[in-house]
């Protein structure tokens, strides 16, 4: 045995403890290194939220199997809470100190493995909740206590969020969904690398950290929508997809198995009282306010739901996490598409559908020109229409039935009228002043006019460009969010 480990490593390879496998286990995980060979697993038995029993099983170096003997004894016996908070650091501690140069990879490694284990206990209590999204009633329960679920992607907005609440005097538990088989070494908030970061930043809060699977769901729910849009003359944002069905939804599943009151995200807004229960506001911090994405959460889920941030500005949060040490503080901001990672979206789609040609027409019908097919266009698009022109020409309007890609001028892009469907309203839709219609838009002065068939028309008080079908149209009384839903079209456009 080398004499770089001390004597209790070496206890735990001459006595290991919790050897071997469960019986009808609740979850089991494993995790391992190519680089060295390392491989551990762990079977876990959870009752009522107890760690009840541990089993493991460790391949490789003898810090690996020490690190999974000693992760065992720590864990079991105790409540689920505790057991997702031992850290890298408890973990060295119960080995009696650093390991030697080249062996602390064993610590990420059976935490890694062991936390695949809760994730695949969730999993098999989720059930359907994976794929069809989670349907039971917004409760959530307290026992008197102030308890949160805390979203974590791994970036500064979600760890200052759960720092914030937890000296606020929440009980915190953050959650890190997989949504994607995002790149390593990626800025995605999904990718492999960001789940281990996640953990380790929540850990070091002294906080428990749990990570769900999602994949199934988001594929269903975002990736499949988000290529279907675009197959079908729609211009997608999946940010408000994945809110909408995704997110929001399986950290409420989360707190209510953990009987958490409430779920917290980093995102920039407010939640206020309305006349009419709880409503979403618009954030101090005017050039993060991400209201606009946010519409489709549930009024029920509203009201459990906690935005810390909505009251700081972004220099102020990256202020709290460089005075609090955390790592996280220079981070740079996460891609507009988590799961595109270059960014070509047009390439990515045409990966998942096939692309057939068609014209590219003026309003009045008159072929121009040939394209490679509708995906490659959305309402308002200027670049890569392939047809010249005297005066720049613009995509106004995608027709998926007859494969055609309309063209004209900028002002027949303009829209005075927005028919929208698919709503969620959290006020009286009679209070709407103002729509927006893109993400980095402003808010336009409108009435709204139900119009049956569960759509409504705004008439804008002044034309918009570029309403493109797909896109989200949000409505606000002030800073409040009225309520929201999805562009069908834009009508009256000047010119044609």
């Amino acid at each position: 045995m080398p004499e770089a480990y001390n004597p209790k490593v070496i206890e735990h390879l001459v006595r290991p403890r919790n050897v071997g496998e469960l019986e009808s286990p609740s979850g089991v995980g494993e995790s391992g290194d190519a680089t060295c060979g390392d491989v551990a697993r762990f079977n876990v038995h959870i009752r009522d939220n107890v760690l009840e029993n541990v089993r493991y099983k460790a391949y490789g170096c003898a810090a690996c199997i020490a690190a999974g003997s000693a992760l065992s004894e720590l864990a079991r016996g105790r409540p689920l809470l505790d057991a997702a908070r031992v850290s890298e650091a408890d973990l060295e501690a119960a080995l009696g100190g650093a390991l030697p140069e080249g062996k602390g990879h064993a610590l990420p490694l059976v935490l890694d493995a062991l936390h695949k284990a809760f994730e695949d206990h969730w999993n098999r209590n989720a059930g359907e909740m994976l794929v069809d999204g989670y349907a039971a009633a917004f409760g959530g329960g307290s026992n008197g206590r102030k308890t949160v679920v805390a979203a974590m992607s791994g970036g500064v907005d979600s760890a200052v969020t759960a720092l914030l609440l937890k000296e606020a005097g929440y009980d915190v538990a953050c959650v890190t969904f997989r949504l994607h088989d995002g790149e390593r070494g990626s800025r995605s908030c999904c990718s492999p690398d960001t789940v281990l970061f996640a953990r380790d930043t929540a850990h070091r809060m002294g906080l428990p950290h749990f990570t769900l699977n999602l994949k199934d769901l988001f594929d269903k729910r975002v990736m499949s929508d988000f290529v279907g849009s675009y197959a079908e003359g729609r211009t997608p944002n999946p940010c408000v997809a994945c809110n909408a069905h995704v997110k929001f939804h399986a950290a409420a599943f989360l707190s209510d198995a953990l009987g958490f009151e409430r779920v917290a995200t980093g995102h920039y807004a407010r939640v206020v009282e309305g006349p009419e229960g709880p409503t979403m506001a618009r954030p101090a911090d005017a050039t993060k306010d991400q209201t606009y994405v946010l519409w489709p959460v549930p009024r029920e889920l509203l009201a459990r739901t906690v935005f810390p941030l909505g009251e700081y500005r972004k220099e102020e949060v990256r202020g709290i996490a460089r005075d609090r040490g955390l790592a996280v503080a220079y981070t740079p901001e996460s891609q507009d598409i988590c799961f595109i990672p270059d960014g070509n979206y047009r390439r990515f789609v045409r990966k998942k559908v096939a692309a057939e040609p068609g014209e590219v027409v003026d309003g009045e019908g008159r072929t121009l020109g040939r394209h490679a097919g509708i995906v490659d266009f959305t309402v308002g698009q200027r670049r890569g229409i392939g047809v010249s022109a005297r005066t720049p020409l613009y995509v106004t309007e995608v027709r998926p039935e007859a494969k055609q890609v309309v063209v004209g001028r900028k002002e027949q892009l303009e829209a005075r009228e927005v028919r929208v469907g698919g709503m969620n309203w959290f006020l009286d839709p009679g209070a709407s002043e103002a729509v927006q219609v893109r993400y980095n838009g402003g808010p336009v002065p409108c009435e709204v006019e139900e119009v049956g068939g569960g759509e409504w028309v705004a008439r804008l008080a002044q034309p918009v460009a570029g309403v493109a079908p797909g896109q989200s149209a949000v409505f606000y009384a002030g800073d409040r969010v009225v309520g929201g839903g999805v562009v069908r079209r834009g009508a009256r456009r000047g010119g044609g």
